[in-house]
């Protein structure tokens, strides 16, 4: 993935025309927060607001027909993603990272990606409506990817062992259907166990020769799981 921490645009005041690219705002790098506040006889209140963040994401010849997601790592506390002016995306609680589709919102060259970020006290949206112990900081205080995909991709693996000698694989897959999926087991960099399998329901693997991990062995193996064809 593609880090998109540098030559970020801040403003305190939020506008629809700052998402369409008008204006300037503070340049900033991220991880971000909206308000710097002292040590000592803070106000809380001070750092809540609607405020933007906005920048330039260039794209060339090489993500034509790409999937292109952006990944939100932590975005405090209501977040609308836009691309080009157009809205793309909502999500709601600063402490969940989220992943924004902009495949059919973007265009070769220079597009806008901008945040609209509420980061007011609301008692529907946690850690909100509680008894709260701490400053709530707003902005966007993680780090933001491009993740650029193939049109068929892995979009997730839920890997379980039952048994010490079973590996169970749930992959999750976008546009994958009879494709073939390589499944590796490595011990290190020696490969115990290579099998080819087309790209239906859960994966089951028998493993008759591995150890189990001790203080004192402290065996670790690695599963790799690759979408071939």
């Amino acid at each position: 993935m593609l880090s998109l921490c540098n030559n970020w645009e801040f403003t305190e005041q939020w506008s629809d025309g700052f998402a369409a690219g008008e204006g300037t705002g503070e340049t900033v790098r991220l991880p971000h927060t909206v308000r710097e506040i002292p040590t000592h006889y803070a106000d809380h209140a001070s750092y809540q607001m609607v405020c933007g963040y906005r920048r330039n994401l260039t794209l060339g010849e090489e993500h034509l027909d790409k999937k292109l997601f952006l990944q939100f790592d932590g975005a405090a506390h209501i977040a609308t993603v836009y691309v080009n002016g157009r809205e793309a995306a909502h999500h709601r609680t600063g402490y969940t990272g989220f992943r924004v589709d902009i495949t059919d919102l973007t265009r070769l060259g220079d597009n806008c990606i901008a945040v609209k970020l509420d980061t007011t006290e609301n008692p529907e949206v946690p850690p909100f409506g509680f008894v709260i112990d701490y400053l709530t900081y707003g902005g966007l205080y993680r780090e933001v990817w491009l993740d650029v995909r193939n049109q068929q991709y892995i979009e997730d693996l839920f890997i379980t062992t039952p048994d010490l000698y079973t590996l169970k694989i749930k992959p999750t897959f976008v546009g994958a259907e009879k494709c073939i999926v390589l499944v590796e087991l490595l011990d290190g960099e020696n490969v115990l166990i290579k099998k080819a399998f087309t790209s239906n329901g859960t994966i089951t693997i028998p493993c008759p020769d591995v150890e189990s991990w001790s203080p004192e062995n402290p065996k670790l193996y690695t599963c790799r799981v690759s979408l071939v064809k």
